[in-house]
């Protein structure tokens, strides 16, 4: 009876061993790629959880606090920021503790619009909406990019800075006869075609008005539909 019992939970020890272990050789098999999808849709759902409760009055009066409902929702994102592939957001320009920094901000303002929660929101929603580039390894790791710069003209290269969530990016803008694009050359090497009227390039298709102001010193300032966006915290530096 004694014999029986051990090797029935010494079978017990190597399949779980053996589960575990096919466990880790599934997530290790997973391509940088397929962990991004995966830890960007779990933020998608915690964004879009977000914007469903934060204008409620349960939220308004109790915030993340115990004697509300959505506490849960700050331990789910808690848990997304510990995950190791969190990191891995930085590839769509944003970062999992941002998600928890926009929701604690609505909490102070009882579930209004600040500068600084209009600001995080439009860096997710463009992160969201944003459509990746088809990739094809070359000299710079991009063909669009190199294609754009082999047939336009450089208009010039900033630093935009926004001093709101700390974050920083390369910008260039290239132009081929009536033509402008501006190009991020970097992560998804993200494009947008410009509409060149004056001194003001605006960004075609965009649903906040974003336009970019560039004076014969090719110094630049970022507005959007509602003014300059100095005031969130934009900054372009010319380099």
């Amino acid at each position: 009876m004694k014999n029986s019992t051990l090797l029935s939970l010494i079978l017990l020890v190597l399949t779980s061993c053996g589960t575990n272990q096919n466990s880790e050789k599934k997530v290790d098999s997973l391509s940088e790629t397929e962990r991004l999808e995966i830890i960007f849709e779990e933020f998608k759902a915690l964004h879009k959880e977000l914007q469903t409760f934060k204008s409620s009055a349960d939220f308004k009066t109790n915030g993340f606090g115990a004697g509300g409902s959505n506490n849960a929702w700050l331990e789910k994102v808690q848990e997304l920021k510990d995950n190791p592939d969190s990191k891995l957001l930085l590839k769509k320009g944003i970062v999992a503790g941002e998600l928890e920094q926009l929701g604690l901000a609505y909490a102070s303002s009882k579930g209004q619009e600040t500068e600084i929660t209009k600001t995080f929101t439009k860096i997710f929603e463009e992160a969201i909406d944003s459509k990746s580039v088809e990739k094809v390894e070359t000299k710079t790791g991009n063909a669009n990019y190199d294609k754009i710069k082999s047939e336009y003209e450089l208009l010039g290269k900033w630093t935009i800075t926004n001093t709101t969530v700390n974050q920083s990016y390369a910008f260039e803008i290239y132009k081929e006869g009536n033509e402008y694009v501006s190009v991020i050359p970097q992560g998804d090497f993200k494009t947008e075609i410009l509409s060149k009227k004056g001194n003001d390039y605006y960004v075609k298709g965009n649903k906040y008005g974003e336009f970019y102001r560039i004076d014969s010193d090719r110094n630049m300032k970022l507005f959007d539909k509602d003014g300059d966006l100095s005031s969130m915290g934009y900054k372009a530096i010319k380099r």
